[in-house]
């Protein structure tokens, strides 16, 4: 019986009680009998009243509050200090105009140079690597993505921005540090993640060449940390440079990685699939459904794939043998290996891209690099 039917059935059965009250008596209620009925009237009401009630289990529903978990932190990382190694990355904004890359897209061999939406190829400089760095302290490794500049339309870095590892050095990525842009120029661990891949399946059985349709392994399965996993609060961060709000900065505990003083590493920028179970991204998509950067291309424009941007792979602390998958310069193994000369710091940059007032003048190889243009050596046209 539900609720209005059963304060229907109670009025009746107080009116009835009434009725018949008022047909015994003989010449009007007497006063025990008006006692009575006031009484019944009383509990009839409250009757009514507490079926108006909603029941707390099944029309109310029953607030447990939840105890607020305190993050303390030990370490917070510093200022990231000599930069031990750099990478000047592909830049897209001088054919930005044009809706195409600049080149540095591969799709067979995962190397993506793709930062623009889908379909309508509209760049966003925020997603557009210009400059990989990596420097160190005691405790942690640092890595600075230079980008080509914020997104016009909220003035920040508001893309994912993270760095695969390779620890073992077997050709395959092991860790993936993630976090998500939000202008922030204080360290924190807001949006950011570590990502593992415990069963080397990233990449599939030939790493970083183009698999799909029929990769089915489950790519980076685990979650180190992440604001559900906190065993070590400390573990990794991220912040915007505080004197160049185009440049994402992560820092990540060296024990996390085993301490390990030898890897590979690589940048990513991501506003598109921005999914680190799909890595690698040749992987999941075919390169019809993923489209092409590259106009003139049978996949071009975009589609799938879009917003996304990556860097070749650095070897830190040990001599590569050049036989290392997606290595930047590589070098060729019939040639014999010159010592390079130390990277310089950040704060000497090699020349003032702004005193050339066109990039046809810049005779040096070192600067043309640096100002993100393309070395070709010859007399007529060294720097392009």
């Amino acid at each position: 019986m539900d609720i209005r039917m059963r304060k229907y059935f109670i009025y009746l059965s107080f009116l009835l009680i009434v009725v018949l009250a008022c047909d015994l008596s003989i010449g009007g209620p007497s006063e025990a009998e008006q006692t009575l009925q006031a009484i019944y009237l009383q509990e009839t009401v409250e009757a009514i009243q507490l079926l108006d009630e909603p029941s707390p289990t099944t029309e109310q529903e029953v607030i447990i509050p939840t105890a607020t978990i305190e993050v303390t932190h030990t370490i917070i990382p510093g200022q990231p200090g000599w930069v031990s190694q750099w990478w000047m990355e592909n830049n897209s904004k001088n054919t930005a105009a044009q809706k195409r890359a600049n080149g540095g897209d591969f799709f067979n061999q995962n190397l993506l140079e793709r930062p623009f939406t889908a379909v309508d190829m509209e760049y966003r400089p925020d997603v557009d690597i210009v400059r990989v760095e990596l420097s160190q302290d005691p405790t942690f490794y640092y890595f600075l993505l230079h980008m080509s500049g914020v997104n016009p339309e909220n003035n920040i870095l508001s893309a994912y921005y993270g760095v695969e590892m390779d620890i073992d050095r077997d050709g395959r990525n092991d860790l993936l540090l993630w976090a998500r842009g939000d202008g922030d120029t204080d360290w924190n661990i807001t949006d950011v993640y570590i990502y593992q891949d415990g069963n080397d399946d990233v990449g599939g059985a030939r790493p970083f060449l183009t698999e799909a349709p029929n990769y089915d392994g489950d790519s980076y399965e685990r979650v180190v940390f992440s604001p559900d996993h906190m065993d070590d609060p400390d573990a990794a961060w991220k912040r915007v440079d505080p004197a160049d709000d185009s440049v994402m900065q992560l820092a990540i505990k060296k024990s996390v990685m085993d301490d390990a003083a030898a890897f590979l590493w690589n940048g990513w920028a991501d506003d598109g699939v921005k999914d680190p179970t799909q890595f690698d991204y040749n992987d999941f998509f075919t390169l019809h459904e993923a489209g092409s950067p590259i106009s003139g291309a049978a996949d071009y424009p975009l589609k799938d794939l879009f917003l996304t941007d990556n860097t070749c792979r650095l070897a830190f602390g040990y001599e590569p043998t050049g036989g290392e998958a997606n290595l930047c310069n590589a070098p060729d193994p019939d040639i014999p290996e010159e010592p390079s000369a130390p990277a310089p710091p950040p704060d000497a940059p090699p020349c003032d891209c702004a005193s050339y007032a066109n990039k046809t003048f810049i005779m040096d190889e070192a600067c043309c690099v640096y100002c993100g243009h393309n070395w070709s050596g010859t007399s007529e046209f060294p720097c392009y």
